[in-house]
């Protein structure tokens, strides 16, 4: 008999620790959700209406991005546009993905139809700093030496770029996803 009382002790701590565990991922999941920094360094905006925040971790800007998705999907009140939002693209201030990022939003996967399909002028502090870039959801990158597409046109960009080549470094003014 003792030995059987060990075992549902043993089971009982076994169980308490593992939702301890639990518990405790579930606290520092729900705070990677962290609040936008009016000064942070990666920062995430919906293509469509230009709503932009930022925050301290490129981490914390992912989750910001993906709940904004996720949230959407039953109308919730977000700044997405639709429930089948998905990330576009991510452009980074420094080679292979360093530095501050942006992370940006559309309404859908591109058509890869060779027309453009988002764009999106960078904020005053991102122009000209554009070293790296990720395209996702079926994307090209290109970008743009002036607002609104306009100025010289990048080749495209597909997959992942760690290292725009020293044509295209810190040139970008507006992204174009095609």
């Amino acid at each position: 008999m003792g030995s059987r009382k060990r075992r549902i002790k043993k089971t009982v701590l076994t169980g308490a620790a593992l939702l301890g565990v639990v518990g405790t991922v579930s606290v520092t999941v729900g705070s990677a959700g962290a609040a936008p920094e009016e000064n942070g360094r990666h920062c995430v905006a919906n293509v469509g209406n230009k709503e932009q925040k930022c925050f301290g971790t490129p981490g914390e800007a992912q989750t910001y991005a993906n709940q904004q998705i996720k949230d959407n999907a039953a109308g919730a009140q977000t700044q997405v546009e639709k429930p089948t939002d998905v990330v576009i693209g991510t452009v980074f201030t420094d080679f292979r993905y360093g530095g501050d990022s942006l992370t940006l939003w559309g309404s859908r996967p591109c058509h890869r139809n060779g027309k453009a399909d988002f764009y999106f002028n960078l904020p005053d502090g991102w122009k000209g700093r554009v070293s790296s870039v990720q395209s996702w959801a079926e994307c090209d990158i290109v970008l743009h030496t002036r607002p609104y597409l306009d100025g010289v046109a990048s080749p495209r960009f597909k997959d992942l770029t760690p290292v725009l080549d020293g044509q295209w470094n810190d040139l970008a003014e507006s992204v174009e996803f095609r």
